[in-house]
């Protein structure tokens, strides 16, 4: 675990925050984050909205916003969400109901690539799908970044990433992320722990917030209600099984489900399919 170097007290909040637990002096298992991430990071761990904290921390890492992705592959496909961002909501809404997770070329590399890496849109040969997320995605600022990957308990791939409205980047700054690499690692490695913390305890004492399906993860859950298959809902959408049990192994990690009947008892007590008995 990351901890800060001034011994700040524990705290709780409804939002990406961090547990800071001092350890001996010496102690292997410590490592500080330089000064200059500490304490905006420390704050932005204990405020309700962190967002403008960390867009202060960001300006001085030269980029213009950070979002963190959990994603998972299966039958050739990349499925998952983008959980937080400091971009403005009405882009991450955008970008799950429109799944430009499959697209996103920030997703792409997955586990393949260890090493953080640096993506340029003005390099990319786009078309279709992927030319669309690239033309809205650099409405909001994201042509450029740098994309760190990282792993959650449940070895989920996750993805954070800092992204810049410079393209097509050229040698200069090319130079200035490459001396600042070490410490944007150390930044994405501090969030994510934000998240797990978060992810562990935060849901304690409060109702959960509906995750938000994909118009055909909740074609697919709505169907899966009233009794249908696979087989029977991809006859009924035109895609394939296979697909229809992708989109399962979907709606089950949003929900936080072990099996399908009981995503389907939780999409029902969250509100995101109609009760059976009340279908049309």
């Amino acid at each position: 675990m990351i901890h800060f170097d001034d011994g700040a007290p524990q705290r709780r909040r409804d939002s990406i925050r961090q547990r800071v637990r001092p350890f001996p002096a010496g102690s292997a298992a410590h490592i500080a984050l330089p000064h200059a991430f500490a304490q905006p990071l420390r704050i932005a761990a204990n405020e309700p909205r962190p967002e403008h904290t960390v867009r202060a921390l960001l300006r001085r890492c030269r980029f213009d916003s950070v979002s963190y992705f959990i994603t998972r592959r299966g039958n050739g496909a990349v499925g998952g969400e983008l959980c937080w961002s400091t971009l403005p909501d009405h882009w991450v809404e955008r970008y799950r109901r429109a799944n430009f997770v499959a697209v996103d070329p920030r997703l792409a590399r997955g586990r393949a690539q260890i090493a953080p890496w640096l993506w340029d849109a003005g390099g990319l040969a786009a078309g279709g799908s992927l030319q669309r997320f690239l033309a809205e995605a650099a409405a909001v600022g994201v042509r450029s970044g740098v994309v760190v990957s990282l792993t959650d308990g449940e070895l989920n791939q996750v993805t954070v990433t800092f992204d810049s409205a410079t393209s097509p980047v050229g040698a200069a700054r090319r130079e200035a992320i490459a001396a600042r690499l070490g410490d944007l690692v150390l930044f994405a490695i501090a969030l994510h722990e934000f998240v797990l913390e978060w992810r562990a305890t935060g849901a304690a004492g409060r109702p959960p917030a509906a995750p938000v399906l994909t118009l055909r993860e909740r074609d697919c859950l709505e169907l899966a209600a009233r009794g249908m298959t696979s087989a029977d809902i991809g006859t009924k959408l035109c895609v394939a099984e296979r697909t229809v049990n992708f989109h399962f192994s979907n709606i089950k990690m949003k929900l936080g489900a072990m099996n399908r009947p009981e995503a389907i008892a939780r999409g029902i007590a969250l509100g995101l399919v109609s009760c059976p008995g009340n279908a049309p």
